[in-house]
């Protein structure tokens, strides 16, 4: 087995760090049905205000192509009979927040999301995977371990990019 390891690139958000932390410690909110109004969010969902409506449209998105359960430390996700899992491993607030595998998962993989506030309002936001796959395996995946590093992010810079 050989550590692959996966750099998102980074992305400059319009966001703070603190309100960027408090929306991926929480897990659950990955699974709560967005507003269509978003003039309505602050009501309906009181612990993610200003989420914009790309933002809304990724998260719904994933809620409708996956049975997805949570809590705010575990997201659990069943897609085509395949379960995947993260859970909350580590949280260095507003800069650093880790998960790992979680259920039945079979890589062994570590996600960690780094957070740089800029103090305007923006931060600099990074993704980066590490997975432990034998030979055969990274040839398969590694690849497309990337292409799902790289969407991720190029989702946040839609959904929240300056």
């Amino acid at each position: 087995m050989a550590n692959t390891h996966i750099e998102g690139r980074v992305v400059r958000v319009a966001r703070p760090a603190d309100l960027l932390y408090s929306l991926f410690t929480d897990l659950t909110n990955f699974t709560r049905k967005m507003p269509a109004d978003i003039s309505n969010i602050n009501a309906d969902i009181p612990n993610m205000p200003d989420i914009p409506a790309d933002m809304r449209n990724m998260l719904a998105d994933m809620q409708d192509k996956a049975d997805v359960r949570a809590t705010p430390d575990t997201l659990l996700a069943k897609v085509q009979g395949f379960e995947i899992g993260i859970k909350i491993c580590e949280r260095t607030p507003f800069t650093r927040i880790r998960y790992e595998q979680y259920g039945s998962t079979p890589i062994p993989f570590t996600f960690t999301v780094l957070l740089n506030d800029l103090g305007t309002g923006t931060s600099d936001f990074q993704l980066i995977m590490d997975s432990e796959l034998s030979g055969m395996f990274k040839m398969m995946l590694g690849g497309k371990l990337q292409e799902i590093v790289d969407k991720v992010t190029d989702g946040i810079e839609r959904a929240l990019g300056v």
